[in-house]
């Protein structure tokens, strides 16, 4: 973020006055509807008729919208387009680009004021540590180890090559040198659909670089053969690395068939593309003891010229391929390859600011929190076939941290504005990282909280904000205490939005799921997945600024309410029966799933080598029965998977389609 841009958001915000402009709701005047309304109320209304029965719609049309301050709804497009921006590089955990999203963040919070929440240590002469409470802005964690690349060198006929454009180290790749001749593999796949067997139980590579095709069988359109709708997960190159090294290869080198249908074919994967695994969610980035490479087709053909057979072209040997397994040495040319991989730990950090509460109640803690990370450039977290692009993450979740940075500035002029003798807890505001990972910055945050978690009566959930539109607003969270929705009743009706008292992704994928395991009452604000969730087209210009400033408003009635409330809120279950309910699973399925308006568990995606794949689950099947019991929602998923060891093997109903079918799975346990 350059200096000009700071000083124009910073100056938008101090002229506007920011916060003493906005009208809050219920002292709003109500202004005559726009077009713009007209269209939002309406398509609203269809909405809550089609969705009523399945969602728990509301049964009354939203009202007139109150009139809100277009001063907020500038600053808030401002900042969202800062944070989606390409110079933060999709906000992974150990980016610059996080890095740059923490400080905008923590900027934020001393512009109002506000304490750091977190202890700081350091060390005294004498060596003892010395910890100073509430003094550092950012709360460290890991979230496992980073594979970079350190140095590496290749040559043919000791002619050097260029890495990033003949050849490109990947992220599984191990350190070593090695100068030696090549042999070609065909797919590398092990075993395939149709008795489909990629290797003789005598084939061995000792000695060799082994060459392979990315990709698998494929017809002269460049299709799969074994797949009717991309590339099946026989063609991960991890696979084709593991069965190579397994037979003894000194290093992998792969190539793309030119001709294949993806739109990755012509490009050359890279350490960042290629990076793997989700620490917490089962996902481990294998790392191999030989080097891994892909090359250009260029230098495969330059390989190949030397071996002295005209008959023998990179296109025969792929013909070869897609029609059976095939072996085939190279000549003894050898080929220099040299690759040092280093490791280091990834750490992420919580950024978070407190608001001092006031009276008998300021020991206690509303939290208002986002997640501010974001898949980076793909790979783990996006869709096949976006590996290497940037994911700006507009929506997921730059929307949701420009709205808990909007409601900052709200709750601090409300709370500040009420009388001096009124009592309010503190409000502790958090920015998350490594959600995306598996809620992991919010169940550190949980395990080492500022005080104990006893203190903390509410906590408030933006994620996924920027998209209300003429939609509803998805609230999840409202059963979590007997006593929540009366008291967010009233404020929702005066906020004048459609809502829908569920989320369509249930209740447990976001930070709130966190709070909500060992008793803190929650409440989720999203509006709903679409095309450009965790891909590459989710960027800025498609956010709803005036939606998601509505919905910051409405968050900030309800924090006000928990603030002040005399009584803390319950948590509907008693934390013995959370600690009993909340021991982790073993065993991981392997899909992306939401809740179905038929009832029972959607597939939206299938994740590779998973138990959900190993049982040939498909994306849009509906699952709604395991081992003959109903399956409600996704909230019903982890009760079931706690029930069960690795191995075991479990009975879906799933309807696909016009059919209705009985699935068997091989549960795999969590790596």
């Amino acid at each position: 973020m350059s200096s000009d841009r700071r000083s124009v958001r910073m100056s938008g915000m101090v002229a506007a006055g920011l916060l003493g402009l906005v009208v809050l709701p219920g002292m709003a005047r109500q202004p005559e509807p726009g077009a713009a309304d007209d269209v939002r109320r309406q398509r609203a209304i269809e909405r809550l008729k089609d969705n009523r029965p399945a969602m728990q719609r509301e049964a009354d049309a939203p009202r007139d919208l109150p009139e809100i301050d277009p001063a907020l709804v500038d600053w808030y497009r401002t900042t969202v387009t800062e944070l989606a921006d390409p110079a933060y590089e999709g906000r992974a955990p150990g980016s610059e680009g996080i890095r740059r999203a923490a400080e905008l963040i923590e900027s934020r919070f001393k512009e109002l004021g506000f304490e750091p929440a977190f202890p700081s240590s350091e060390l005294a002469a004498d060596g003892t540590e010395v910890i100073t409470p509430r003094s550092a802005w950012r709360q460290p964690f890991g979230v496992g180890e980073r594979t970079n690349l350190a140095s590496s060198s290749m040559s043919v006929d000791g002619e050097a090559l260029e890495h990033g454009v003949d050849y490109s180290v990947l992220a599984y790749s191990g350190s070593g040198a090695v100068e030696a001749p090549v042999a070609f593999a065909g797919y590398a796949i092990v075993s395939g659909p149709g008795g489909f067997m990629g290797f003789d139980p005598n084939t061995r590579f000792d000695g060799k670089i082994a060459l392979c095709l990315k990709y698998e069988p494929m017809d002269s359109e460049g299709n799969s053969l074994w797949d009717s709708e991309g590339f099946s997960h026989h063609a991960q190159m991890t696979h084709k690395a593991s069965a190579l090294i397994r037979r003894g290869a000194a290093a992998v080198l792969i190539v793309a068939p030119p001709g294949a249908n993806d739109e990755r074919a012509e490009i050359l994967e890279s350490v960042e593309s290629t990076r793997l695994g989700r620490p917490g969610l089962g996902g481990k980035a294998p790392k191999f003891d030989a080097p891994v490479v892909q090359i250009t087709p260029e230098v495969a053909r330059r390989l190949l010229d030397g071996v002295g057979d005209a008959d023998l072209t990179l296109e025969s040997l792929i013909d070869a391929a897609n029609a059976s397994a095939v072996y085939r040495e190279l000549g003894d040319r050898p080929v220099s390859l040299s690759v040092i991989m280093e490791t280091s730990e990834t750490v992420a950090f919580n950024v978070g600011g407190i608001l001092p509460g006031r009276g008998d109640l300021a020991d206690e803690f509303v939290v208002i929190g986002s997640h501010y990370d974001h898949v980076g450039y793909g790979g783990v977290g996006s869709f096949p076939g976006n590996e290497g692009l940037l994911h700006p993450g507009a929506d997921d979740n730059a929307s949701g941290t420009t709205g808990m940075l909007l409601t900052a500035g709200l709750v601090r002029d409300r709370l500040n504005a009420l009388p001096a003798d009124q009592a309010y807890r503190s409000v502790l505001f958090l920015a998350f990282s490594a959600e995306e990972m598996g809620l992991l910055g919010s169940l550190h945050y949980t395990k080492e909280p500022i005080v104990a978690m006893e203190r903390h009566t509410l906590m408030l959930n933006l994620d996924m904000i920027g998209r209300l539109e003429s939609d509803l607003l998805e609230l999840g969270g409202l059963d979590s205490s007997p006593m929540l929705e009366d008291m967010a009743d009233p404020l929702i009706e005066r906020s004048g939005l459609a809502v829908a008292r569920d989320t369509s992704v249930g209740n447990g994928r976001s930070d709130h799921a966190s709070f909500d395991a060992v008793g803190v009452p929650n409440m989720f604000f999203f509006t709903g997945l679409h095309p450009q969730y965790h891909r590459p087209e989710d960027t800025a210009d498609l956010i709803d600024s005036e939606g998601a400033v509505r919905v910051a408003l409405l968050c900030t009635d309800i924090a006000i309410a928990g603030a002040t409330r005399a009584e803390p809120l319950p948590h509907t279950r008693d934390r013995a029966e959370i600690a009993r309910q909340e021991q982790p699973p073993k065993v991981r399925l392997g899909i992306l799933p939401t809740n179905s308006t038929k009832g029972g568990v959607l597939i939206r995606r299938v994740f590779p080598d998973t138990s959900a794949s190993d049982a040939g689950l498909q994306p849009d099947d509906r699952i709604y029965k395991w081992n003959g019991e109903d399956l409600k929602n996704t909230e019903d998923l982890r009760p079931k998977l706690v029930e069960h060891e690795p191995g075991e093997t479990v009975t879906l109903t799933v309807e696909r389609g016009d059919e209705v079918i009985e699935i068997e799975m091989v549960l795999r346990g969590i790596e």
